[in-house]
């Protein structure tokens, strides 16, 4: 059993991704009867369909600060995303712990692989994205939408179709019904049920809420909080295909929590 533990002091996520059909360049006709129990609307792509255009590298020293263009069709409109690649949207004591029956072990998370943005010729617009080397999560808050491309295989249990699925939040029919059957929502649990040995704060609460307020600073990041995010056998299993790097770009994709 493995589980993953992100801590997060602030938040970050993306997707992307194109696909032409009956007009040239615009969206795909391929219909999936399960899709169409869960979205009034969407299109499936394939990781050929997007284009992407290394712009430059903003430091020759690393490979953390890059710039590219991703270019697609989808959901009858043509996207033409910037991107930038950058650890400054992470806090710097950003922790991914995978937790087995035996130890513990830090993973090491690829921050090149994330990038923030926007639509070209749209300077409202707001892009998260992560571009892995065989898949690509995106979202892309443009026009008052919210578009999401993020691979198939996570709605149809299938992790051999490398194909992706493009569509707009508002076209979600259930919410409830768009997650894998073989994994459950939340649950809301204590940090000394969820965190790794050496991990829990031995400080009581009270005490702990009343320094907090005593150091309160003016800070222009006073909305960030620290998120605890755990995941467990049956997410890895069925979310993340059983990859550690697959579970956890999927859960540093999280950029909101009730």
């Amino acid at each position: 059993m493995r589980q993953c533990l992100l801590f997060l002091t602030s938040l970050v996520p993306f997707v992307l991704a194109p696909r032409p059909p009956d007009e040239p360049g615009f969206g795909s006709p391929q219909r999936l009867e399960k899709l169409d129990l869960l979205l009034s609307d969407y299109d499936i792509l394939s990781l050929s369909n997007i284009q992407q255009h290394s712009v430059r590298k903003r430091d020759l020293q690393a490979s953390t600060h890059l710039e590219t263009l991703l270019t697609f069709s989808a959901l009858q409109r043509h996207f033409k995303l910037y991107l930038t690649s950058s650890t400054e949207r992470f806090s710097q004591n950003f922790k991914v712990v995978v937790v087995d029956g035996k130890d513990e072990s830090e993973y090491s998370v690829k921050w090149q692989d994330f990038f923030r943005g926007h639509v070209v010729g749209e300077p409202d617009s707001r892009v998260l994205a992560h571009i892995g080397d065989d898949d690509i999560t995106i979202r892309i808050n443009t026009d008052g939408a919210e578009y999401n491309i993020e691979p198939l295989w996570r709605l149809i249990n299938d992790t051999k179709d490398k194909r992706m699925l493009v569509y707009k939040s508002e076209d979600i029919k259930n919410v409830s019904r768009l997650q894998s059957p073989k994994v459950c929502g939340y649950i809301k649990a204590d940090n000394e049920d969820l965190l790794p040995h050496g991990l829990v704060d031995s400080e009581h609460p009270d005490e702990l809420i009343h320094r907090v307020k005593r150091r309160a600073d003016p800070n222009p990041m006073k909305n960030t909080c620290k998120l605890l995010v755990v995941a467990d056998h049956r997410f890895y299993k069925y979310m993340g295909r059983g990859e550690e790097s697959t579970t956890t770009n999927y859960l540093i994709h999280t950029d909101r929590a009730n």
